[in-house]
């Protein structure tokens, strides 16, 4: 919330600067997130004086002129433009002076005449037409009237001053306007408070005979005004509201659109002005849009409704949308002769997800979002017809329209100092209490220990006695509130198996060169599209920022590869990245989903290679499960047909791996081989086995032996070394596979398969009878279930 400091200071009778009042702000519990000071970018520029003027000797179009600048001397400039005369009051940037463009202006010689400044256009001091009449003008800015000669530019042209930033928030509504900044700073600098008065002459014609008003959807609009201005004087707005409007951020207008903009910045409560005569009908009905209603808004766009967003109508369709934009149909226009001015509650909820659905964004609507106040919406009308009739702007036709469904009654909240005291850890009296309370508008009555709290309607972030303790320590100062040791006991704390376990996982995967990557839990159908898959039955999100964040993630694949394929085209051409993060499937008759920690491994580029990621995910297994992972051969639509494996912990599918499909590389933008696994880190955890346990060292030796079988193309390495586990007998100490080898002469669809085998007994050193007996057996197991032949 920007808060020009003239402004603030029209209703805070301080003399203090506006570091302090910043800081004391600060203080009160008010973020600020910095000070603006206008003009810093305009430096040694001031009111000069033309006294005489001469033909430039060599140069016909060059002029000498002397120019009177006050204490600073007088000026010799030379200067090209031909719109200046003696007599003339003029801006002149003198030696060292600085333009708003950065440009630094220095003295020195233009065809041997010396300059010792430069005369300004409106244009260098960045300034329009709207603001400053004749800025636009070629040549050099004429100044009205007969400033003082010498002055600072920045205060004749009102280009000085100071603005606050403050972060307003979410609970606090009521300080998105001047006049709630205003509030707080009289409360935090103890000072008085002047509220801007109200008060007008009403005109002879009738409201009545103007405009109607219909609200259909009460829930959705609990109060709406109308007032009419008749004979409409359409013009600038003067310059003091013009200059509160450019410091605040706000493009003066017009007088009329000016108003509205003015009186929103100043009570917070956004306003409208509808031309009369483009009100069909003459009757205002706020109602729900019909699905696929349209309307072209204020800023030239076509708007597509659904009967979930609230529209102000007339009797032949849309003129306005509920509390974010006004329509192309019914603006202000120079012909406009009567106006008819809105002010509304529009429920918040409904104006924040309009505003998501149409992709609008309003300084209206920002401020409905946050919640507005029912009594505020007729204290804005009041001065906005305070402000047409003290401009001239039009005459008030008589009469008004409120149509209110809201109980306006003030709510009182009861609490006890004892209570205060002890949530503060204060020791402060009821009456103290209710000083301070009275600083920030809250009428109390106190009753011995009692508190008695009237809310005023501005304050909706108050309901309870723990809000009333706040405000006292605002008040009372956080600062003068002394520490004290901590009255409770103090117990170690822990953290989950499943926050365990991720962790784990992020440390073995960050020890052996991955990085994390962090997504959105969000996704949408286009990603499953370029997966090659059905959009699986997922969670909708009621709100959307878009299609592409339309639901709730089933897997983190897809946004793995999107994530690889941003790297890729940033030039990152060797990637190793994991994702932990949450999966949701949807549960039956449930509105909340099934929530399940996962985890997912990609390679891409350079050195991608399916078993290095095997071997991450093996290892996974034993650091979390003291147990092996199997890998099982498997078919799915986004991995390379026969590099693709469901992976297996005890007998439970815990996730797959494989390399991602051509296809849907293409889909995703990737040009390289990529190599991705995805586990659901729960599952690890519930089939893993008790922790490692120790024993003596072996006191006999290991037989080792290779064993090379050629096998079908279809055979899968995995459920051979299973089987080669399984008819191992106790005595297998180890089996792994070392070498996958191809070639003609094995025949047709053949490969052979090469495991490393360890045997040992415990109780003696085998002889190669006891070991051959069990390769054998081996043999005739493989023989069986794969027809493998030993090579």
């Amino acid at each position: 919330m920007l808060a020009p400091i003239r402004w603030i200071l029209d209703y805070v009778d301080t003399n203090e600067d506006v570091d302090v009042i910043a800081r004391k702000m600060v203080m009160t519990g008010n973020g600020v997130e910095g000070i603006i000071h206008l003009g810093e970018n305009i430096q040694n520029v001031a009111v000069g004086k033309i006294t005489a003027m001469e033909k430039h000797p060599d140069a016909d179009t060059l002029f000498v002129c002397k120019v009177d600048a006050g204490h600073h001397g007088e000026l010799s400039i030379v200067t090209g433009a031909d719109n200046v005369y003696v007599g003339a009051y003029v801006p002149v940037v003198m030696h060292g002076g600085v333009l708003p463009t950065g440009q630094v202006i220095k003295k020195g010689k233009l065809r041997g005449i010396v300059s010792e400044g430069m005369l300004c256009s409106g244009e260098e001091l960045e300034l329009k037409e709207s603001g400053y009449p004749g800025a636009e003008t070629h040549g050099i800015l004429l100044l009205k009237e007969e400033p003082e000669v010498g002055a600072d530019i920045r205060d004749v042209l009102n280009l000085s001053g100071s603005v606050i930033d403050f972060e307003v928030g979410a609970n606090r509504p009521d300080c998105l306007s001047v006049i709630g900044i205003a509030r707080e700073a009289a409360a935090a600098l103890d000072a008085p408070l002047r509220l801007p008065e109200t008060g007008y002459t009403e005109g002879g014609a009738d409201i009545q005979g103007i405009v109607s008003v219909e609200v259909r959807d009460p829930d959705l609009c609990t109060r709406y005004i109308a007032r009419a201005v008749v004979n409409v004087k359409t013009g600038p707005s003067p310059a003091w509201m013009q200059q509160r409007l450019k410091e605040a951020g706000i493009r003066p207008i017009s007088n009329i659109v000016d108003i509205t903009n003015f009186v929103m910045l100043e009570t917070g409560q956004p306003m409208h002005a509808f031309d009369a005569a483009d009100i069909r009908g003459k009757k205002i009905i706020v109602r729900r849009a019909k699905n696929g209603e349209t309307m072209k808004t204020l800023d030239g766009r076509e708007r597509v409704f659904t009967d979930s967003m609230l529209l102000i109508c007339d009797e032949k369709g849309p003129i306005g949308i509920g509390g974010i934009m006004g329509g192309e149909n019914s603006e202000i226009k120079d012909t406009t002769s009567t106006v008819v001015f809105e002010a509304a509650k529009f429920m918040y909820g409904n104006v924040r997800q309009t505003m998501r659905a149409l992709g609008m964004a309003t300084e209206s609507g920002y401020r409905f979002s946050k919640g507005i106040d029912a009594s505020t919406t007729k204290f804005a009308m009041e001065r906005a017809l305070t402000l047409v009739d003290q401009l001239g702007a039009g005459e008030i036709a008589r009469g008004g329209i409120d149509v209110l469904a809201e109980d306006l009654s003030p709510k009182t909240v009861k609490t006890t100092a004892t209570k205060v005291n002890a949530l503060l850890g204060t020791d402060l009296t009821a009456g103290q209490m209710r000083e301070y309370l009275q600083k920030v508008s809250i009428d109390t009555k106190v009753s011995g220990d009692g508190l008695a709290c009237s809310i005023p309607l501005f304050r909706q972030d108050i309901a309870a006695g723990a809000d009333i303790a706040e405000e006292v320590a605002r008040m009372f100062g956080y600062d003068n509130i002394g520490a004290a040791p901590m009255q409770c006991a103090v117990r170690g704390g822990g953290i989950s198996k499943t926050e365990s376990a991720t962790d784990t996982i992020k440390e073995y995967m960050a020890g052996v060169g991955y990085n994390e990557c962090v997504t959105y839990s969000f996704t949408g159908e286009a990603e499953y599209k370029k997966m090659g898959i059905a959009m699986p039955d997922s969670v909708r999100i009621i709100n959307p920022l878009g299609d592409d964040t339309a639901y709730m993630r089933t897997n983190l694949i897809a946004d793995m590869l999107g994530t690889i394929s941003v790297n890729l085209s940033k030039k990152n051409d060797r990637l190793r990245l994991i994702e932990t993060g949450r999966i949701y499937i949807p549960k039956d008759g449930e509105v909340l989903p099934d929530e399940y920690p996962a985890v997912c491994i990609g390679q891409s580029g350079s050195g991608a290679d399916f078993f290095a990621l095997k071997g991450c995910v093996e290892n996974i297994a034993g650091l979390l499960c003291s147990a092996e992972a199997v890998f099982v051969r498997a078919e799915r639509p986004y991995f390379h047909p026969g590099i693709c494996a469901e992976i297996r912990v005890g007998r439970e599918t815990v996730g797959e791996i494989g390399e991602v499909h051509p296809d849907v590389c293409e889909n995703f933008e990737i040009p390289v081989k990529t190599i991705v696994a995805q586990m659901r880190i729960d599952l690890l955890i519930k089939n893993s086995k008790p922790p490692f346990r120790f024993s003596e060292l072996p006191r006999f030796p290991a037989v080792e032996r290779d064993l090379a079988v050629v096998v079908d193309e279809e055979a899968g390495a995995g459920d051979v070394l299973a089987a080669i586990k399984n008819a191992g007998t106790k005595r297998m100490e180890s089996a792994r596979l070392f070498d996958v080898y191809r070639d003609e002469k094995l025949g047709a669809s053949k490969k052979s398969l090469a495991y490393g085998l360890k045997f040992r007994a415990a109780d003696k050193t085998m002889t190669d009878e006891e070991t051959n007996s069990i390769m054998e057996k081996i043999l005739r197991v493989l023989e069986k279930e794969f027809g493998a032949k030993l090579r």
